[in-house]
């Protein structure tokens, strides 16, 4: 974190010392990028498509053909897992998983490639220690020494695992030296690997001009309308090497184009347009960076790439100035209101007067106070009204929730009901093969557990951390971990639905298929088990 500021810092103290009259044209191009920009962020639904249509593409693939030819599984897994990578880290954990097993069946080199597959998905989901790990499983043959896969994630796991643990600067740039010379020799001059390596290697000996060239010149050999997989990547590297070079509007114009490049491959793990955003905030296009920070914040939680969260704070500063800068807009539209509301009832008052000088009758002045005083009980009447009905729409919003939840949960049981129905009728028809057929599809008890898992799953997923909080609110000794296999236990799994807000315990006893005793007996237990200052237990969790 400490990193990030002093970036950041860095950036806006670059910003002050830039000359804009010398980059003006520079400036008018990327301005037509970044309307381009906005324009690709209204339209991301259009490339995840693309994304999605491919991927159901190599599914109904893999799905012919994963019982046929472990090969062919195993290259379809591995495109999948690449498309995965950047889309979504779950996802692609599983399909490195899976591949791992069918590797099993082929040769060492299909399993060392699953096993780099899954070092680089724990990476990307913060697990640097097990991803080093996996990695040092790996036998270390001239095959891996000239895989540029393998020395790519040594890299970045090195330097992921030394941020965590501020490791000595001195040793983490010999290691880094040592890997970038092993990568040099592992991919051929002027391919992306061997470029990549050896401008870092000038950058360790301070020679930042020429990282700067080396990148450049290589960039241009990429066609601009190529989707080729590391475009994003040298744009986002020379963007940096400008940044230390405190040049901001060549930084500014590469991260606008790796921002693009990543946009429109339907990335949702990268770092360009949240840089991008931080930077144009220091520049004071604070309402373009609030959208930038959204759209980012919104593509990391649908990749959940999870070692990007711990960026966030960084970010927290835009929405507040953004917010701030909306207050103060409204604040000026309020006192517009106001002037314009006051000179009405200056020429209210002033009718008034006037039409009192031009007759004599009070009692039609009165009447007409009487039907503006009336007019405003009726404004007043209606923005109570409104009042209520936001109050009844979050009130139907909470219902709707433990309605969607309650009919999942019945569904199972006329499910059930429905086999048990099945069974009777045919069992009194004497059809003893249907009768058996049906009995063994019966698998409501199954279907329920499995339905229990999968909001065990979603619910860890929204509340990582919801059982290790719940522990911090029992007495040490009577705090509650799930055995192997379970993900929520009984009394857990019930606080879990009143930290969705489900605090009825019919509800509760209905969608866990418990009796209201049950769950009252729960409640209680967990009552007597919390530390004495956190009795309220419903209050506490609501916190979690």
């Amino acid at each position: 974190m400490i990193k990030n500021i002093l970036y950041f810092i860095l950036i806006s103290m670059m910003c002050v010392f830039q000359f804009g009259c010398s980059n003006s044209k520079h400036q008018i191009d990327d301005e037509k990028l970044l309307q381009e920009l906005d324009l690709t962020i209204e339209e991301r639904t259009k490339y995840n498509k693309t994304i999605e249509d491919q991927i159901n593409s190599f599914n109904k693939i893999l799905d012919y053909s994963s019982n046929k030819n472990p090969q062919v599984t195993f290259e379809l897994l591995g495109k999948l897992f690449n498309i995965y990578r950047s889309y979504k880290v779950d996802k692609a954990k599983e399909i490195a998983q899976q591949r791992l097993q069918v590797a099993q069946q082929l040769d060492s080199a299909c399993i060392k490639e699953a096993l780099m597959n899954n070092a680089d998905v724990l990476h990307k989901l913060g697990n640097y220690h097990a991803a080093s790990e996996i990695l040092q499983k790996i036998p270390f043959d001239s095959v891996i020494y000239n895989s540029s896969y393998f020395h790519y994630l040594r890299q970045a796991i090195l330097l992921s695992m030394s941020n965590d643990t501020h490791k000595n600067n001195l040793i983490l740039n010999n290691e880094q030296s040592t890997y970038h010379k092993d990568a040099m020799q592992a991919n051929k001059p002027g391919t992306y690997g061997y470029v990549s390596n050896l401008y870092k290697q000038n950058l360790l000996e301070g020679d930042t001009i020429a990282a700067i060239q080396l990148l450049e010149k290589f960039y241009t050999g990429i066609k601009s309308d190529s989707l080729e997989p590391n475009k994003a990547s040298i744009e986002y590297e020379i963007a940096n090497l400008y940044l230390m070079h405190k040049d901001t509007v060549k930084a500014k114009h590469y991260l606008i184009l790796s921002s693009l490049t990543d946009l429109k491959n339907a990335k949702k793990v990268y770092m360009s347009l949240q840089d991008l955003a931080m930077l144009l905030f220091y520049q004071g296009d604070i309402e373009r960076a609030y959208n930038y920070i959204l759209c980012a914040l919104e593509d990391i939680n649908f990749g959940h790439a999870t070692y990007r969260f711990t960026d966030i704070l960084a970010y927290l500063p835009i929405i507040s100035a953004a917010n701030e800068m909306r207050i103060k807009k409204n604040e000026k539209q309020f006192v517009i209101f106001i002037s314009v509301l006051s000179v009405l009832i200056l020429l209210l008052v002033t009718a008034f007067i006037l039409l009192k000088k031009r007759t004599s009758k009070l009692e039609e002045a009165q009447n007409i106070l009487k039907q503006q005083n009336q007019h405003l009980t009726e404004l007043s009447d209606n923005l109570k009204l409104m009042n209520e009905q936001i109050k009844e729409k979050d009130h139907i919003q909470e219902e709707y929730i433990g309605l969607l939840f309650n009919v999942c949960s019945e569904h199972l049981k006329k499910q059930n009901t429905l086999y048990k129905g099945l069974n009777r009728i045919v069992s009194n028809g004497r059809i003893a093969d249907l009768s058996k057929f049906i009995g063994e599809q019966q698998s409501s008890s199954d279907d329920f557990k499995d339905f229990i898992h999968k909001f065990d799953t979603i619910f860890l997923n929204l509340f990582p951390h919801f059982i290790e909080d719940f522990n911090q609110l029992l007495r040490p000794e009577e705090r509650i971990h799930p055995k192997d296999g379970d993900l929520l236990t009984p009394e857990l799994r019930i606080y879990a639905l009143m930290r969705l807000g489900i605090q009825d315990n019919a509800k509760i006893a209905s969608f866990l298929h418990y009796s209201l005793q049950t769950v009252y007996n729960y409640r209680m237990k967990m009552r007597n088990k919390a530390i004495p200052e956190k009795k309220d237990l419903i209050s506490q969790v609501q916190l979690l």
